[in-house]
């Protein structure tokens, strides 16, 4: 399989945490995020979150990235959207050798993005691209079916 890992995150109140998205579904294997997205305090202590944010001004490079996934001061992965009429990104896992493939809510442009499907691709972080495009063409239907059916329920906190 070439998708490994799962996470899904939801924004759960828009409120009081606008960029706050609690994981609420996972396969929990993914080493890199079992300790970094562990939530220290409230909301949710011991739960699960990230942030997805408008990237830092301070990155630079020849793929500017669209927006951030990160956890406090941390990075985890930089946000490409090549075509915002489509639900998807791609991105990398800081620090890694891994690819990250994201799938946003469906009606995305209507209400904004409250849910990210994070999919994670173990050493293929020079492909993330390529991989995009497969995701796109509707190649990995399979295989996100496959994951998100392998996925337990987490367990909020609040």
């Amino acid at each position: 399989m070439i998708l490994t890992d799962y996470y899904k995150g939801v924004r759960l109140n828009e409120a009081t945490a606008k960029y706050r998205f609690e994981i609420l579904r996972a396969t929990f294997k993914y080493n890199p995020f079992q300790l970094l997205l562990i939530n220290k305090g409230k909301p949710n202590p011991g739960g699960m979150s990230f942030n997805f944010v408008p990237r830092p001004q301070k990155w630079k490079g020849e793929e500017s990235p669209d927006m951030a996934i990160t956890k406090g001061s941390v990075n985890i992965s930089s946000v490409h959207i090549p075509d915002p009429a489509k639900p998807f990104a791609y991105g990398d896992i800081n620090g890694t050798k891994d690819a990250c493939l994201m799938v946003f809510n469906a009606d995305y442009r209507e209400k904004g993005i409250t849910c990210i499907e994070l999919f994670i691709s173990r050493g293929q972080k020079l492909n993330r691209k390529n991989l995009w495009y497969e995701l796109v063409d509707g190649e990995l239907d399979h295989e996100i079916e496959m994951i998100r059916a392998l996925a337990i329920d987490s367990e909020l906190n609040f």
